[in-house]
């Protein structure tokens, strides 16, 4: 994280700041923000709002904003082995049976209600039937004590829960925070099979070295380390907390986690994520890209590219674009999004010279090209997202999608924006 501070454009705040609401309050900004006094907590500063925008997600994998799908396609297609050491800098201090909320700075984010959140904790385990390390988010709510309660969703941290909890065992797992945004970008993305450290080293280009705790690999750098457990037999009420949507989230029974030792570097950097924020959405929504625009590749092969754009929260909403050579492909391309994303609430689907991550380009597109009797279609009662108010309790939405692009039995030049600044210069008399 240090090297990636170093490199970016980002507001110092020296003015001692608050982890209950003071914080979040700067991060309601867009831009990166480095906390350098907390107070209660002299060693620490905090970081945030490190993956902004799509330009960050670019620099992160070393291309442009137009390629960062393809160069992330071509890094989870080819996952590398991280190198080893035998030290690591945030072995330097060390915390047993630590009291969390008098270690780190855990942050109240909204009110009414106050929850103490770790957000950008990310979760390091092993599958126990194949010992294939995963990487993932999860927020984290202070209990008490060296207890947090941990919201997992059924995907592969899940998994290993279950199968542990099978067997009456808890499971052994690393908690980190503040890491490189190429590990956040890793831990961030949905894939089957994949050991998300891998991934990160093919983002660094290999640079990315780990230390065994616990049987487990840990990025060496990383500010602030935790082992610990997730109780196979413990729940406790986990929220309320505002989620993706900005609207408070379910409050539900979920696992407890129990923290057995705390480490951290010299002056460590505590990382955090607004929820609801851009920083939340895009990393939810641009790890998706990829695995949407192939399955969309197989009903469509000339589809050119893919986003969840931040309007739609990264996550409800799509945009793709194609060159379409048949009638019909609009809607094939579109039911190919949804189907390959369920948390789809509505696709628009343009033609190649619609700059997709532009939202104006693309509502002039819905504007000038969509026959509204014939390219808009609507599917009712599917299931939606848990994550989607609208959706009720009975997880029903109704979906839909948008054809925008341009008659094929139509001129196509009637269609074509017209740019001025194109236009030759008047010549002097």
């Amino acid at each position: 994280m240090r090297s990636f501070l170093d490199e970016i454009s980002l507001r110092r705040v020296r003015e001692p700041v608050s982890p209950r609401f003071g914080i979040s309050q700067h991060l309601s900004e867009e831009f990166p923000v480095l906390f350098e006094k907390v107070d209660g907590y002299p060693i620490f500063r905090v970081a945030g709002n490190l993956c902004n925008s799509r330009d960050t997600f670019a620099r992160i994998l070393r291309t442009t904003r137009a390629r960062i799908l393809s160069a992330f396609s071509e890094a989870l297609d080819s996952p590398s082995d991280y190198g080893m050491v035998n030290s690591a800098s945030f072995l330097k201090n060390r915390v047993r049976d630590p009291d969390l909320t008098e270690e780190l700075p855990l942050c109240v984010y909204f009110g009414p209600e106050e929850r103490y959140y770790s957000t950008a904790s990310i979760v390091l385990a092993r599958d126990p039937e194949t010992g294939r390390e995963n990487a993932s988010f999860h927020r984290m709510m202070h209990i008490s004590g060296n207890r947090m309660v941990i919201r997992i969703v059924p995907r592969d941290l899940y998994s290993f829960f279950k199968k542990n909890q099978d067997h009456g065992d808890d499971t052994e797992i690393v908690i980190i925070c503040g890491v490189h945004p190429a590990v956040s970008m890793a831990a961030a993305t949905s894939y089957p099979n994949l050991n998300e450290l891998r991934l990160a080293n093919t983002i660094m280009q290999g640079g990315l070295r780990c230390h065994s705790l616990a049987g487990i690999d840990v990025p060496s750098h990383t500010e602030v380390v935790m082992t610990g457990r997730i109780l196979h037999d413990e729940e406790v009420e986990e929220g309320p907390f505002v989620d993706l949507t900005g609207t408070w989230d379910a409050v539900r029974q979920q696992p407890v986690v129990e923290v057995d030792t705390l480490y951290h570097r010299d002056n460590p950097i505590w990382q955090v994520i607004l929820p609801a924020g851009k920083e939340h959405r895009l990393l939810m929504g641009i790890p998706q890209e990829p695995r949407i625009f192939r399955i969309v590749q197989n009903a469509v092969p000339t589809v050119t590219n893919v986003t969840l754009p931040p309007a739609g929260l990264s996550w409800l909403h799509a945009v793709v674009s194609i060159k379409k050579r048949a009638e019909g492909e609009g809607g094939n391309a579109a039911l190919a999004a949804l189907s390959a994303h369920p948390s789809l609430k509505r696709v628009i689907v343009v033609d190649d010279d619609i700059d997709i991550f532009d939202p104006d380009m693309v509502e002039w597109a819905v504007a000038t090209r969509l026959r509204p009797g014939k390219g808009i279609t609507v599917i009712p009662d599917t299931r939606g997202s848990s994550l989607d108010p609208s959706s009720g309790k009975s997880g029903l939405v109704s979906k839909w999608f948008i054809d925008a692009t341009i008659p094929l039995d139509a001129d196509p030049g009637k269609f074509m924006r017209v740019d001025a600044s194109h236009t030759p210069a008047e010549k002097e008399s």
